[in-house]
């Protein structure tokens, strides 16, 4: 990858970084809350520069404390890191990086086995008001709005996703050239996992060359449960990569993403293996219309609603406009493999929204259609960003030909 080439500079990480903390310092001013708080992995990575320990199951690991009057911020990580993490968390104090507090994962132990983070906001100047946070459970919050009760009377624990989201909205410059990296990353991947498609593989083959893909380009992490299905696991859709052999016929559904430095990128693609049926086709040229048309629609200025307007445009009149998935058909990307804005298929209250330059999106339509020999579910995604001529394509993996024709 050209980041490692000493003679380029790709990426200005401080750039990143202080960028990063002046939009969250924003953001606060903006909410009226004096600290943060934050546990949840991407948050910690925004608001630190702390690379999160991933992890399949609900356990807290590491926090982020930072507040309106300092411009530092101290880490908590998980104890047996706390060395390597004060090696190579450079543009910190060591000092500021600490052992994860276990009361937060003991939830037994009370507000008392929080005590270091109540001393982290006393350092950074909290004197009083609002700390927000970000995700806990019923009794890791209640111990925590003991604590901060504790730190200074009359303070109030409150909900910070709503600044968190509005501040990792718009991305940096820096940002972006990440997410073209990631977006690289997943190119690759798709090209090697469509390379593998032929009758008798099973899903979880492709999805090992996927896998196998990102963690040679040094992916830091998948994006999630990665999506690897064929023929009938197409509609009903099934979320994950199983055991079922592909055979001629068959579409094939992969929904793959990856996390580069920090930033997430995904792409979609469908693909048929062998000869597709006319209903196949069909559904496929719907997807792939609407997908073209709200790309094509993606600019500054835009709203949320145009959005689903060119949607309803498209689906309205099809037979298979009523199959469209009821999720989403766009969501950001950023630090977090999917984040605010999310917008709402035609006819479903979608977020208050105005695009601006900076925006990541990933436009995301699905059309499931069940019962179709071969499946005839359909999805194709995509990694935009806004700029001021339109929609800049950062995934760039072709379609499938064989379906359009």
């Amino acid at each position: 990858m050209p980041l490692v080439a000493d003679w380029r500079r790709d990426v200005d990480y401080d750039e990143i970084r202080r960028t990063r903390r002046a939009r969250l310092s924003a953001a606060m001013a903006a909410a009226g809350v004096d600290a943060l708080v934050l546990f949840e992995n991407a948050n910690v990575r925004f608001a630190a520069g702390l690379r999160p320990l991933y992890a399949p199951n609900f356990q807290v690991r590491q926090a982020v404390v930072v507040t309106a009057d300092d411009p530092g911020a101290v880490v908590f990580v998980h104890q047996d890191d706390t060395p390597h993490r004060r090696a190579t968390m450079h543009w910190m104090d060591p000092a500021d990086i600490r052992e994860f507090p276990t009361g937060v994962v003991l939830e037994g132990g009370g507000a008392a086995g929080l005590a270091p983070i109540g001393d982290a906001l006393r350092q950074l100047g909290f004197t009083s008001g609002r700390v927000g946070t970000d995700i806990g459970t019923p009794a890791s919050l209640a111990n925590l709005g003991a604590l901060i009760e504790g730190v200074a009377a009359g303070s109030t624990l409150v909900d910070a996703n709503g600044l968190l989201n509005q501040a990792r909205m718009v991305k940096s410059p820096g940002e972006v050239v990440l997410m073209r990296h990631a977006s690289a990353i997943v190119d690759s991947a798709m090209r090697r996992a469509v390379a593998t498609l032929a009758p008798g593989v099973r899903e979880c083959d492709v999805l090992a060359e996927v896998m196998h893909e990102f963690y040679t380009h040094n992916a830091e992490v998948p994006q999630c449960n990665l999506i690897v299905c064929t023929g009938d696991n197409t509609a009903p859709m099934q979320r994950f990569a199983g055991d079922q052999m592909i055979r001629y016929g068959d579409l094939v559904f992969m929904d793959i993403g990856a996390c580069f430095n920090g930033m997430f990128s995904e792409e979609t693609r469908t693909v048929v293996v062998g000869t597709p049926n006319e209903t196949q086709r069909e559904v496929y040229r719907l997807v792939h219309t609407l997908h073209s048309a709200l790309i094509s629609a993606v600019r500054p200025g835009v709203t949320g609603e145009d959005l689903q307007a060119v949607a309803g445009e498209v689906l309205g009149g099809h037979r298979f406009g009523g199959n469209l998935q009821k999720m989403i058909i766009a969501h950001g990307i950023g630090v977090g493999y999917a984040e605010s804005p999310y917008i709402a298929p035609p006819g479903r209250p979608t977020p208050k929204l105005v695009l601006e330059e900076g925006m990541m999106l990933a436009i995301v339509p699905t059309v499931l259609v069940e019962g179709v020999p071969g499946g005839a579910g359909v999805r194709l995604e995509d990694v935009v960003a806004v700029s001021s001529s339109g929609a800049e394509l950062l995934t760039v993996h072709p379609y499938d030909d064989t379906l359009l024709a």
